[in-house]
């Protein structure tokens, strides 16, 4: 590793360390800066070339940045501190000689005020401010330093340097814990999403799969022909098509999920849920299907919502009263979908256990911001489901879904 990139390395492990979060160079021009102010303090009292007593202050100043860089050690902050005001002090106990002279040793306690307050805090920038604006003014009047309220108003400028670094670098820490906690939340939404993809994908399948299997075994209960072990092989070969399909469906889900985007497939829409009430009617479930409009104007986002919510209705009715008759009811009109969804209500009519069903249709329901009313009503259980639909492009869409595009 070449010297510059070591050095930089040093200085970011150094923030890093104190909890700071402060690109590299600023801590270097803070040193160098302190380094220039003491070398050029040392210059002004020909104390430089060749060293004298006083080139022992330009040891204290820049001894823990040269231990930082070469050792890769820091000392605590309190001594670096506590260093450079001593050797301001001693430089301004020994004026710079001559008339209308100017010192520039004052500016070791400017530029440490903006240090320290961007360091460590703004209590401690002003303790130091506070010091080295006492430490100039002793000097201004027992040791003739000239240029007083130039020098005051350097530490004031210190403390206002320090305080905008201060106030940029928790910004910063604010807007990135802001990010983080919106890519925190944006990842549970996420995963919420494709668990309620794979929960609807599951439970259908498998309610299909089921009742199909129900229908073989009680045809192979009740043999007395050929045509009955027809009809259950028939049951049995469809419930092995749905579930070799669910599979199929399943590892796609996973393999993008693990690898990447794979080859896109059509999704259901809203024109897919009288094959699906079809379907459900094929493996058994005593189901009738009314359909008023035309759902296939029904933009692709709002219909596999739609979907969604009628395939986990009548899984769930395969479920809990697979023996008794439902009725299926889907309207679309110019300014409104409804879709509704009725059954007598079985022993464990009120959901599945865990919820994640009825959570499901409510979060979908939100998302296309409909009114979803499920639950029993006398004997039956309903699910009720009503969206405001607006019209853009020739499709009609859901008015949450249109402010989205307009965004």
């Amino acid at each position: 590793m070449t010297a510059p990139w070591l050095l930089r390395s040093r200085i970011e492990q150094n923030i890093a360390d104190h909890g700071l979060d402060y690109p590299w160079w600023i801590p270097m021009i803070s040193g160098l800066g302190l380094t220039t102010c003491a070398v050029g303090a040392l210059g002004l009292r020909h104390d430089l070339w060749p060293p004298g007593t006083l080139a022992l202050m330009l040891v204290l100043v820049t001894v823990p940045g040269i231990v930082q860089v070469v050792v890769g050690r820091h000392f605590p902050h309190v001594i670096e501190t506590i260093g450079v005001m001593v050797a301001a002090a001693v430089l301004l106990v020994h004026p710079v000689t001559g008339p209308g002279a100017f010192d520039c040793a004052p500016g070791l306690l400017a530029l440490l005020t903006a240090e320290v307050l961007a360091r460590d805090g703004i209590r401690n920038g002003l303790l130091t401010a506070g010091t080295g604006a006492v430490i100039i003014l002793v000097a201004a009047d027992r040791y003739h330093l000239h240029g007083l309220p130039v020098h005051l108003i350097d530490i004031v400028l210190g403390f206002a340097v320090g305080y905008m670094l201060l106030w940029q670098m928790r910004a910063l820490q604010a807007e990135r814990t802001q990010r983080e906690g919106e890519r925190v939340r944006a990842t549970l939404a996420e995963r919420q999403r494709i668990a309620r993809e794979i929960h609807d994908l599951v439970a259908h399948s498998l309610s299909v799969t089921l009742l199909q299997i129900a229908g073989a075994r009680h045809a192979l209960r009740d043999v007395r022909s050929s045509e009955d072990v027809s009809d259950a092989d028939a049951a049995l070969a469809d419930a092995e098509r749905v579930g070799r399909q669910a599979m199929a469906d399943i590892r796609q889900t996973v393999s993008a999920l693990a690898e990447g985007p794979a080859e896109t497939h059509a999704l259901p829409t809203a024109a897919d849920i009288g094959g699906l009430v079809a379907q459900m009617e094929r493996a058994g479930l005593r189901v009738s299907y009314d359909e008023v409009g035309e759902p296939g104007r029904l933009a692709q986002a709002t219909g596999l919502g739609l979907y969604r919510i009628a395939q986990e209705s009548l899984a769930n009715i395969a479920k809990h009263a697979p023996s008794a008759p439902a009725t299926v009811s889907f309207t679309v009109t110019q300014t409104w979908a409804r879709l509704s969804i009725r059954n007598p209500a079985g022993d464990g009519g009120d959901g599945d256990g865990a919820g994640s069903g009825l959570d499901g249709m409510r979060a979908r329901a939100d998302q296309l911001g409909a009114t979803l009313v499920a639950g029993r009503d006398g004997s039956d259980w309903l699910v009720d489901l009503k969206v405001q639909l607006r019209e853009r492009d020739g499709m009609l869409w859901c008015p949450r879904m249109v402010r989205r595009l307009a965004w």
